[in-house]
């Protein structure tokens, strides 16, 4: 089970790589068609909170560049946490 979870999480990241290469999110609109991009919330995966990893990309996404590439979170909170120490997070394995 842990397993399958893993291997979801993990095809999801890539596609959300993938298909975001761009710093900011895309302007989607329903009526275009456009795929809503992911990325990965960096507080959340270093405390393994696999409810709240993925976050789904959207003009009021809480963000903050660091070293000229801009992070995605969760909430206010974790961008808040990411500001804080953000080697703490860009740097986990």
């Amino acid at each position: 089970m842990l397993k399958s979870i893993l291997l979801t999480m993990s095809l999801m990241i890539v596609v959300g790589v993938a298909g975001c290469t761009e710093n900011k999110p895309p302007a989607n609109s329903a009526a275009t068609g456009n795929a809503k991009c992911h990325a990965e919330c960096l507080v959340c995966k270093y405390n393994a909170d696999l409810a709240c990893i993925d976050v789904e990309l959207e003009k009021e996404t809480p963000s903050y560049t660091y070293e000229g590439k801009t992070y995605y979170f969760c909430s206010r909170t974790c961008a808040k946490k990411f500001q804080a120490n953000p080697a703490k997070y860009v740097n986990q394995k």
